[in-house]
């Protein structure tokens, strides 16, 4: 019986990935990532000034000189007094020079602050001014101007006579909307689907994440090919294994190994997070939770989810065998960087088509750029999996791009075999991008 292309790709698989995961320098560089993705939030927190100097979380605002330069008459802060970290907060009215001040704050008096309240294009301003190194953090000061901002719309609105409930009403918002008319005479709605900026960094973070982690694993699977080539252990495989096998089995062992990797890191950056809110004193919140709005995961179910990992998967593999295909080109690791020039462009048309996606998501929303973007096979693996979770891509378009990822890794995986074949026991010159076709078609393997 004849023996499968494919037949002892899971030995290749099992062997690969137990050699991988042993190897120091793959642990020594995951200790170094995981180290550094556990002290990332707490030193973002601790940059951002937003942990706690104490138990009783005592701002470390201890004084603040009012220099008044509106029309209101003597504002009054004292409604702040009544939150327990801003009890002991001091409020007087500037009476020395602002100057003067200002340099005794920078030289001494670090735990006061300069208030400077004026009036420009219709409304006020509240321009405040710290020393800049003390214990008054950028984090906490910016608190700290939230709440004074609250008292002083409290203490103007009381001195006009305002109640609050009559506040809510003069500042409700008034939203219009055109409608257009169909030719039977029914109106339609047109909708505006463009994304906030919240929603295009979030889109932007999953593609550059994406792209590192194509990087990662694409270099691993060549890096591997290679090493194999020039140690001639690839000859001892080839004794029990066709070299499809050997290539899908090495294939999806190093994306596996880089799996492992990404998937513990982000455990520790969740890990982190976690530590970075109990140094913040508040155990539901993080530097996560501060950055990433709350309903930016409306979207986030079991479906698309798996959507969204379908899509990582087929473009990942997809890179990972043009990885292996580069690797193949060349006979020694000091060539590998000029043999990944394929990947790497490759990759990089993908991701430039995501961004330039992404801008237009945000300028204009969903055009046939857009679309085209999500369907195609080199760019949708980067852009489409954000695009799922923040509602901006039906099933029909994720379908779709499914179907052609399968199709192309089909066709990549049909013209690779016969071609990897031939180069994987090639040692000698590089062989060019130009040439490959040749290879396939028996040319310079003849």
């Amino acid at each position: 019986m004849k023996k499968s292309s494919v037949s002892g790709w899971r030995d290749v698989f099992s062997f690969t990935l137990r050699e991988t995961l042993k190897n120091k320098a793959y642990q020594i560089s995951f200790l170094i990532m995981a180290l550094l993705a556990l002290v990332s939030m707490p030193l973002v927190q601790y940059l951002t000034g937003n942990i706690a100097t104490d138990s009783e979380e005592i701002s470390a605002v201890k004084k603040v000189y009012i220099h008044n330069l509106s029309t209101v008459m003597e504002p009054d802060f004292t409604s702040l007094k009544e939150e327990p970290a801003y009890r002991n907060v001091e409020f007087v009215n500037l009476t020395e020079d602002y100057d003067t001040v200002a340099q005794r704050i920078q030289e001494i008096e670090d735990t006061s602050v300069l208030l400077t309240i004026a009036e420009a294009n219709g409304g006020y301003q509240l321009n405040f001014e710290k020393a800049a190194k003390g214990p008054v953090k950028d984090g906490a000061m910016s608190a700290f101007a939230d709440k004074v901002y609250t008292a002083f719309d409290k203490y103007r609105l009381s001195q006009a006579g305002i109640t609050e409930e009559q506040n809510n009403i003069l500042h409700t918002r008034t939203e219009g909307k055109t409608l257009r008319m169909d030719a039977n005479g029914n109106f339609t709605e047109e909708k505006n689907s463009a994304i906030s900026m919240n929603e295009y960094w979030f889109i932007y973070g999953i593609l550059f994440f994406l792209m590192m982690v194509t990087i990662m694993a694409s270099s691993q699977v060549a890096s591997s090919v290679v090493t194999e080539k020039a140690n001639r252990v690839v000859e001892y495989l080839l004794i029990s294994v066709r070299p499809l096998a050997l290539m899908v089995g090495k294939v999806l062992a190093m994306l596996s190994a880089v799996l492992i990797q990404i998937t513990s890191l982000l455990i520790v950056v969740f890990v982190s997070n976690r530590i970075s809110a109990a140094l913040a004193g508040d155990t539901q919140a993080g530097v996560m939770n501060q950055l990433v709005p709350a309903n930016i995961f409306e979207n986030l179910n079991i479906i698309n989810l798996i959507l969204g990992l379908i899509l990582i998967a087929l473009g990942l593999i997809f890179y990972a065998v043009l990885a292996g295909l580069a690797g193949a080109t060349v006979s020694k690791m000091e060539e590998l960087n000029e043999g990944m020039t394929m990947l790497t462009l490759t990759s990089m048309v993908g991701v430039y088509i995501g961004i330039i996606a992404a801008n237009m998501l945000m300028g204009s929303g969903t055009n046939g750029f857009v679309t085209f973007a999500f369907l195609f096979p080199l760019s949708s693996p980067f852009i489409l999996p954000g695009a799922i979770l923040i509602g901006k891509a039906n099933y029909i378009i994720a379908g779709g791009a499914i179907l052609l990822l399968i199709i192309l890794n089909i066709l990549m995986f049909k013209f690779v075999a016969g071609i990897y074949e031939t180069l994987i026991l090639h040692n000698g010159n590089r062989i060019k991008p130009t040439d490959l076709f040749k290879v396939g078609k028996g040319g310079i393997k003849a």
